[in-house]
């Protein structure tokens, strides 16, 4: 683990995390729950991306967990939205749009780029870890190299993926209003 951690924090990680979790990964402490310090901190900590960049990973990760992993993880400055039914209809089509989300966000920069999103985020994966299953003819430092330049390349281009897919929405919400199916006219173009 090589870090110097607090007492507070080496309490709540040898209270959940196992031992051989903890010498393969670096752990900091959020909300008072242990967790991996994970690659996006890293990258926007070493300056690498911005934190538009980081609010973004944020983003994909919360649409990624509610669209595939059936729960939500909310903002700290969340405010529940009172004016929507609480039943199993509603639930699954909200996880649909976040599963959109991360559908247009895939198809927008590519299968490569939702991979590394996955790895660094979902599996929360060291840069190590991910140059081992990206680039695994290099060598470790030059891999490492690699998949941390690589991760911020498309993270670094996932808040302008989200402003195409929020234009997207606007301009599907605007031919609605009008009474034009946007699956129609995809169809005719075929």
């Amino acid at each position: 683990m090589g870090q110097a951690l607090s007492k507070e924090t080496r309490r709540a990680l040898d209270s959940v995390v196992t031992p051989e979790r903890q010498r393969r990964s670096e752990w900091t402490l959020q909300h008072g729950a242990p967790r991996v310090r994970s690659a996006v901190k890293t990258l926007l900590n070493s300056e690498y991306i911005e934190q538009d960049a980081a609010d973004a990973a944020e983003r994909w990760l919360r649409a990624y967990n509610l669209g595939k992993n059936d729960y939500v993880e909310y903002d700290e400055n969340h405010v529940m939205n009172t004016t929507v039914k609480h039943d199993e209809v509603s639930w699954q089509m909200l996880r649909a749009v976040s599963w959109r989300e991360v559908a247009f966000v895939r198809s927008h920069l590519g299968r490569q780029a939702h991979q590394l999103f996955e790895l660094m985020l979902v599996d929360e994966k060291p840069f190590g870890q991910i140059a081992e299953i990206v680039f695994p003819s290099l060598g470790l430092t030059t891999g490492i190299t690699r998949s941390s330049a690589a991760c911020a390349m498309v993270l670094s281009q996932l808040p302008g993926a989200f402003k195409a897919y929020d234009r997207w929405v606007k301009n599907q919400s605007e031919v609605g209003a009008k009474g034009e199916c946007w699956l129609s006219k995809e169809m005719a173009e075929k």
